[in-house]
């Protein structure tokens, strides 16, 4: 008979969850599932005290595979199933859908991601419905950002022609050379100090195009940890 449970961890800054199932076998196994899932399946005789502290030894290394998860935002195969985990300002959502519903809408209330269904669960639908849902909210959330960051910067003249949005498969942002910034809007589904960092890389474009040294030391001068945050934003 199996018997589960959870346990709540705490790692810099970030609430993890793992889920516990007690079943026969001769080893403890700690697994990150594809869908941000934490799970530990416990021998009987092992103890919850000892499975306790073996999986909080072990907090850094969930926390590593979980963001590494969150940050393969173009390769996560995506089923639209209730209970299913997405990403939003670095965060993950838990996907409810409620079919026969009145209309068609998303709405985020706290931790979740409601999706109402005029119909059955038809997972294209459900997919197009949070692709306009995470453009919007791109739109809503980036742009003030892109706004304020850009106003901090007014002392070096980096004045932007425009702003778009557009999802973007291998760039999280651009500059051309008339000045227009275009952000990627999967951005949203990013922690907000990667976002700046996207924010910030493509402002200093607007001065120097090329990525050379005098590039990357005018980045370096408005955002010192600029290589830390590209390297959580690529998932290195």
């Amino acid at each position: 008979m199996k018997h589960t449970g959870k346990l709540h961890l705490h790692h810099e800054g970030r609430d993890i969850v793992v889920e516990l199932e007690y079943s026969p076998r001769k080893n403890l196994v700690l697994a990150v599932l594809p869908s941000a899932v934490v799970k530990a399946k416990i021998p009987p005789g092992f103890g919850y005290e000892r499975a306790e502290q073996f999986i909080r030894k072990r907090a850094a290394w969930i926390d590593k595979h979980l963001r590494r998860i969150e940050n393969d935002v173009f390769l996560q195969q995506k089923y639209f199933v209730d209970g299913e985990k997405h990403p939003y300002l670095g965060d993950m959502l838990t996907l409810r859908l409620h079919p026969h519903a009145a209309r068609n809408a998303v709405k985020k209330e706290l931790n979740e991601l409601h999706v109402y269904l005029r119909g059955e669960n038809g997972s294209e639908e459900i997919e197009n419905l949070l692709r306009k849902w995470y453009r919007k909210e791109a739109q809503r959330v980036l742009a003030p950002r892109f706004q304020a960051l850009s106003a901090s910067l007014s002392g070096m003249k980096l004045r932007p022609h425009s702003l778009r949005f557009y999802r973007m498969k291998r760039r999280w942002g651009s500059c051309s050379s008339k000045g227009v910034i275009t952000l990627n809007t999967e951005l949203i589904k990013k922690a907000p100090e990667l976002i700046e960092y996207v924010i910030l890389h493509e402002l200093c474009h607007l001065k120097i195009s090329a990525h050379n040294k005098a590039f990357y030391n005018l980045l370096e001068g408005v955002l010192p940890d600029w290589k830390t945050r590209r390297r959580e934003l690529n998932g290195r």
